[in-house]
């Protein structure tokens, strides 16, 4: 951790996020949350920081992914994202029909994580595979979104499938892929957060008990195994409570920071309560554990 620290923190902040995006993000394939560290300490926005944690969140979902370009999990449909709701069919050779909206990064990514219905029920439910596609490809075109008010310089795109070939990769679509990437998201895109932070408050010299505080918690979440066990869980509502200590401390020291990382910080900070709906309700569900585990 350290050692990637010395070498990032004496190389200048991205100047602009075109710069950032064509950087070669993904040196450490071995590990993801490596890969946020580095790219993290030298992002000079909050958009910058989401857009690495989301890449190296695919990376360590399915590392056999080209580390060397962007990728998109595309799970959303008009109808939502619920299982439920997922109407993109996908066909025992791969070939993939359906809509995807709201695509992260939709334009630049050359990889597609797809969730498609199989056509095939298990327990009353659908059971939905994960495909890999490429694009550009036949069978795939993109439009792109407008730019959102929140990280505005993070792309979306909708995306449309008519017979578009891919790999149907092993595994439950929803658990193994859909489910998982949001625990996924969650590690990376803190480590993302706490590392900007961290390189600011050391290159504009603020209260060393901020640096203190992200060294801590940055180490905290390079232990994490990545595997979305219940420990894990507990450990993560607990960093995200250190988190929004730092943050306040951060806000604090803001007249020592440039005009226009504190206009866009203070726009798209809304970004870390977006999932405290599905994140409190994996702490709750880990903390029932825990106390049944405690009482056996």
């Amino acid at each position: 951790m350290y050692r990637i620290i010395d070498a990032q923190l004496k190389q200048p902040l991205f100047s602009h996020f075109d710069e950032f995006a064509t950087a070669a993000l993904w040196q450490d394939k071995t590990n993801s949350l490596h890969g946020v560290l580095a790219v993290s300490l030298r992002a000079n926005s909050i958009g910058q920081a989401f857009a690495v944690a989301y890449r190296c969140a695919l990376q360590a979902l399915l590392p056999e992914l080209d580390a060397q370009q962007w990728a998109a999990m595309c799970v959303t449909e008009p109808q939502g994202n619920h299982p439920k709701h997922i109407q993109s069919q996908v066909t025992p050779a791969g070939l993939v029909s359906g809509h995807k909206s709201f695509v992260t990064m939709a334009e630049l990514s050359r990889q597609l994580i797809v969730i498609a219905n199989s056509g095939e029920t298990q327990g009353g439910r659908p059971v939905l595979k994960a495909v890999l596609l490429q694009q550009p490809a036949e069978g795939i075109s993109l439009q792109v979104m407008d730019a959102l008010k929140l990280l505005p310089d993070v792309g979306h795109g909708k995306i449309t499938l008519e017979n578009a070939q891919g790999t149907i990769l092993p595994g439950d679509g929803h658990n193994d892929y859909s489910k998982r990437f949001r625990y996924l998201e969650d590690v990376h895109i803190l480590m993302a957060f706490v590392t900007l932070m961290f390189s600011l408050s050391v290159r504009y010299k603020l209260s060393p008990l901020i640096s203190e505080k992200c060294l801590l918690l940055m180490s905290s979440l390079l232990g994490q195994e990545l595997a979305g066990h219940s420990w894990q869980h507990l450990q993560l509502t607990a960093a995200f409570a250190a988190f929004a200590e730092i943050v306040a401390q951060f806000e604090g020291s803001f007249d020592s920071l440039p005009e226009p990382f504190k206009r866009d910080w203070l726009r798209d900070q809304k970004i870390f309560s977006v999932a405290n709906k599905a994140r409190l309700a994996r702490s709750d569900k880990a903390r029932s554990w825990l106390q049944e585990y405690a009482l056996g």
